[in-house]
């Protein structure tokens, strides 16, 4: 986990908590894609640098959101201004979506193969996992040519490899080759 991810995660968690309390997932998934985009662009970035107050920046930001932004909104920028925290936006937000697929009972799994899967293939996989972690899965599909045969699937930091690169060698370590 970065350094990032560690500075983000009270943040999210926070916003979080204001989102559930106030029935406003939504609202605060539209206001922290509106920061990170805002803090992606050049001449954001430039002002992100330290050289303006963290009043006038926190100003910037509020102007430009306008509509979308409300008091709980403001209070998150001003303080992501007056700790200079906008570089981790990204970070935050993507917290957030955990937390938001965690509340849904919602799990996102990465499943590597070694070619492009058929959809039966892939709600097979979808059925089996679901039934061990009671959880709606939502896979991205990678292809990776490294893999001769058989899948990788990554579920949070747990990976279960069943390509035949690893069987191969599984059974030499047993074999003592």
């Amino acid at each position: 986990m970065s350094v990032a991810d560690t500075i983000s995660r009270p943040y999210a968690q926070a916003i979080f908590e204001i989102a559930i309390e106030n029935n406003t997932i939504e609202e605060w998934k539209q206001i922290l894609i509106f920061i990170k985009v805002l803090a992606t662009y050049k001449k954001v970035r430039n002002f992100l640098s330290g050289s303006l107050s963290s009043e006038y920046l926190s100003s910037i930001f509020i102007t430009i959101g306008g509509g979308i932004i409300n008091k709980n909104a403001e209070n998150l920028i001003k303080l992501l201004s007056e700790h200079q925290r906008f570089n981790i936006s990204n970070n935050i937000l993507e917290q957030f979506l955990k937390l938001e697929a965690f509340h849904k009972k919602i799990m996102f799994v990465e499943l590597r193969s070694a070619f492009s899967l058929k959809e039966r293939n892939i709600s097979k996989v979808r059925k089996i996992l679901e039934r061990f972690f009671l959880r709606k899965i939502k896979f991205t599909c990678k292809v990776d040519p490294k893999i001769l045969d058989g899948m990788i699937i990554k579920v949070n930091n747990t990976v279960f490899d069943l390509s035949t690169q690893n069987h191969l060698k599984q059974l030499s370590n047993a074999l003592n080759f």
